[in-house]
């Protein structure tokens, strides 16, 4: 910098000493304004240079303890791409996968920081807006974390006595349904998260358990970034965990779900097609050794881009925490990550037999190895018969260019089309074989043979295991069958004859209340949580209130406002405000136990007075009298049965 200044003193004297001289010809002010405008672009220079050199102290500062983006290994990020490739480019900005992860400042975040005050089972949180950062007064975590290592205990909210700290929120994980944001150890970059999350739809916050399936009796969940959310959230990662200190140095190419997670690497590609005429010559040979397209790829390795975040597995990269995953798209998956498959097995010995049997398996799957959690579809599509005996890929029904953002169902595949694709010997019998009106939803392929029985960011999720629905399933798995998830107020006996008669599915023995009771009444009041919150939320879906009526569902949605499961009583209360008469109606799901009960009991009580001549008579017969009141001692003999196991479903 010293020396910028000292040049600049020496042109400016040398373009100012010739106006001293006289006589001159009139053109001879051309060196000293030229050296004078020359040195004055310099001082320019030089000012923007220090300007420079301050934000970058500043950044460096901002950084010192949060990941950075910082490419590596052929990784050069997207912003190499756009040039090229606009269209695509800008599709991909508008994606969810772009924005997966971000540094957290007032442009990136869509949650209230504006002297927000919230509370984590007796621990004040303060959270702050100063300009463009965000902030937060809170416990300690750095103090924290030595006390769970001291006592050996992970149960952090033992810990009530931690002193404050002031912490700048560096990043923010999601922004489509919620979003959870982290803020930074002083030890290396570790992130640590907020047991908070924002509820983007809601507008509100909320603690993290209470936007899961998670049991409450359990202790807060602890959470860092830097070698969880990582994973898939963000480009070319790398923890770099130092073996002898344990200490993270975390960088990742690019945050979030970026180009290269899906083409790889591209130094070499731009590279190579930096002159025009090279770019071209690859366009007509349509081929190109330097990238990787996906839809070039075989059925099995495209997929494989896609399960390299969308699937249950185990690392099996020894120095994973040090250099991140050796996986690059076009490689063999399996090679550097191990599929959890319980029914199936598992490319590690003796896997699937360990965790056939353990607690933690129900996390992720249900009871015959189908996936049950959201973001796994890959896992689920492994074990289809269309992706094992056919050639269906992930890019059979989506894509992240030609799509809506929301689910990225490429453009025409919202309907039958996905499946006719292969099955074309269905297209003009649609109803012989659904033996549903054509056009209806119970002629949709997905509802019958995708149903929503996977569960992730408060809400059902399609099952990417495609399956024919069976009775059979429901008795030995507990999942609803899609034919129940629709019907809701019909019974199991009455699926299994209609399979039996159409599709020569033989029927299983029943009980007493399988064969009487609708089975959506059964899994809302004697169901686990995972059962009831599905339950809660196929009330509200169009086709199942279509198919079974609604009105009849309140007296249990009511009882839902009051479960001891939050996921369960979020999903109630948007169902029941789905109903007329219930638009407005007033309810905290997160609130004090006693407002709950009182909601409920409010529910019920709006609900008998709505004169009987308005009310929807259809639904199960034994819940509701002919007259269209509830029958109280049924309702109340299913509900003393109600399956109270601990529940946990990972997302």
């Amino acid at each position: 910098m010293t020396s910028e200044w000292a040049l600049f003193f020496v042109l400016l004297l040398a373009g100012l000493l010739p106006f001293r001289r006289k006589g001159k010809e009139r053109r001879a002010w051309v060196l000293p304004v030229a050296l004078a405008l020359g040195s004055l672009s310099m001082l320019g220079g030089a000012i923007r240079w220090g300007v420079n050199q301050d934000s970058t102290r500043a950044n460096e500062q901002r950084y010192q303890h949060v990941p950075r983006e910082k490419p590596n290994a052929g990784y050069v990020t997207s912003d190499r791409c756009q040039s090229c490739h606009p269209d695509e480019y800008e599709s991909w900005r508008r994606s969810f996968h772009r924005t997966m992860t971000q540094y957290a400042d007032a442009d990136s975040v869509a949650a209230d920081f504006d002297d927000v005050k919230l509370e984590a089972r007796g621990e004040t949180y303060r959270l702050q807006r100063r300009g463009n950062e965000l902030w937060v007064e809170m416990p300690d975590p750095d103090w924290k974390a030595d006390q769970s290592r001291i006592h050996r205990n992970l149960d952090w909210s033992r810990y009530t006595d931690a002193p404050r700290a002031l912490k700048r929120v560096s990043m923010a994980t999601g922004s489509h349904h919620l979003q959870k944001f982290w803020v930074s150890s002083e030890r290396g970059n570790l992130q640590y998260d907020l047991p908070f999350t924002f509820l983007i739809e809601d507008k509100r916050w909320v603690l993290r358990e209470d936007s899961i399936i998670r049991d409450p009796q359990l202790p807060l969940l602890i959470q860092v970034w830097n070698v969880n959310c990582i994973k898939c959230h963000t480009t070319a990662a790398q923890p770099r965990r130092d073996s002898e200190t344990g200490i993270l140095n975390t960088r990742v190419g690019e945050m979030g779900i970026a180009c290269e997670a899906c083409h790889g690497p591209a130094q070499e590609h731009i590279e190579a097609h930096h002159q025009p005429i090279r770019r071209y010559q690859a366009r007509i040979r349509h081929a190109d050794p330097t990238i990787v397209n996906p839809l070039r790829l075989s059925a099995k390795k495209s997929s494989e881009v896609c399960g390299q975040c969308h699937a249950i597995k185990l690392n099996l990269d020894r120095d994973w925490e040090q250099n991140g995953s050796r996986f690059r798209p076009g490689d063999d998956l399996e090679k550097s990550m191990a599929l959890v498959l319980p029914a199936k097995g598992s490319s590690i010995p003796g896997l699937a037999e360990a965790l056939k049997d353990s607690e933690e398996i129900t996390h992720f799957f249900w009871s015959d190895g189908m996936v049950r959690i959201a973001g796994r579809e890959y896992t689920g599509l492994v074990q289809s018969p269309c992706f094992e005996r056919g050639t269906m890929t992930c890019f059979s029904c989506h894509s992240i260019h030609r799509s809506d953002p929301n689910d990225q169902l490429a453009v025409g595949m919202t309907g039958h089309e996905a499946c006719l694709q292969c099955h074309t010997d269905y297209r003009n019998r649609v109803s012989e074989h659904t033996r549903h009106a054509a056009e209806s939803s119970g002629s949709e392929c997905y509802n019958c043979h995708m149903p929503h029985t996977n569960w992730g960011l408060l809400g059902a999720i399609r099952s990417h295991q495609i399956t024919s629905p069976t009775v059979q399933s429901s008795l030995q798995t507990g999942r609803p069958n899609a034919c129940n998830f629709c019907h809701l107020d019909k019974t199991l006996d009455w699926t299994a004859r209609y399979l039996s008669e159409w599709y020569k599915t033989p029927p299983p023995m029943l009980n007493g209340d399988e064969a009487s009771v609708s089975a959506a009444v059964l899994w809302a009041l004697k169901g686990d949580a995972a059962q009831r919150a599905l339950m809660a939320w196929s009330m509200g879906w169009e086709p199942a209130q279509t198919a079974s009526g609604r009105r009849w569902m309140i007296p249990i949605l009511a009882q839902l406002l009051d479960d001891p499961y939050a996921a369960v009583r979020y999903r109630a209360a948007r169902t029941l405000r789905r109903n007329p008469g219930f638009e407005d109606f007033g309810y905290d799901y997160v609130g004090p136990a006693a407002d709950r009960a009182q909601a409920r009991e409010r529910a019920l009580d709006l609900w008998r007075k709505t004169p009987a001549l308005e009310l929807d008579r259809t639904g199960p017969e034994i819940l509701i009298l002919p007259d269209g009141r509830l029958s109280q001692e049924k309702f109340d003999a299913l509900l003393r049965q109600r399956n109270n196991r601990s529940v946990f479903i990972v997302e």
